[in-house]
């Protein structure tokens, strides 16, 4: 993928200074509370094995990740990977993330900001969190457009409890395309509430302090 490096030096730059600006004392709710993943062989794609629940700050707004979903964590650009793993303290923020943009209920704007405020409330170092805020904010239309492919072309991304009983040597992409072939779409899943979406539009103080 390629990006101009000083473009992004001075989009980053100024990521920076907005986040930094708007860091305060803000109560903000514990961390999102781990769950269990199950790995494909090659262990870049990963089954969300139990209900991951993220509530923002002290509201009641939440999201529920569904058993079944599979993500690969932080789908971090290229040119990132020599600074940021694929995991981290970010990790479930980012499958937050990864889930807000396959179902696209969120505007992308929406997403990437709640996505930056799971990392505060995961106590992600400041930089690390600036760098990955920068990194989706400039590349993160890739993705965004990838996804909306994949459901025009009726692709699943939560795999139903009858074939969660995959072999050793199956890869996601290919697991993928057998569900397709075998006519099996993504369940209606719970609906993303409009208020939980509408935290991504608030300054950060606010959407992690007001009830």
């Amino acid at each position: 993928m390629a990006i101009n490096r000083r473009s992004f030096s001075t989009f980053a730059l100024t990521i920076i200074a907005c986040i930094l600006a708007t860091r305060g004392s803000a109560p903000a709710q514990q961390p999102i509370l781990p769950v269990d993943f199950r790995p494909f062989v090659d262990g870049r794609n990963w089954i969300v094995r139990q209900p991951l629940v993220y509530t923002i700050g002290v509201s009641k707004d939440s999201l529920t990740v569904p058993v079944g979903f599979v993500t690969d964590f932080a789908s971090i650009p290229q040119v990132f990977h020599s600074l940021l793993r694929q995991n981290g303290l970010y990790l479930l923020p980012a499958v937050v993330h990864d889930y807000l943009y396959w179902k696209q209920t969120c505007t992308r704007d929406q997403a990437d900001q709640i996505l930056h405020l799971g990392m505060i409330e995961n106590k992600v170092p400041d930089l690390q969190r600036v760098a990955i805020y920068a990194a989706v904010r400039a590349a993160g239309a890739f993705a965004w457009k990838a996804n909306a492919a994949d459901r025009v072309a009726k692709l699943v991304r939560v795999i139903p409890p009858d074939r969660m009983n995959i072999g050793p040597n199956r890869l996601w992409p290919d697991y993928q395309r057998e569900l397709l072939k075998a006519g099996i779409i993504d369940e209606p899943l719970a609906v993303i509430s409009s208020t939980f979406c509408a935290r991504g539009d608030l300054p950060t103080d606010d959407a992690l302090a007001t009830q």
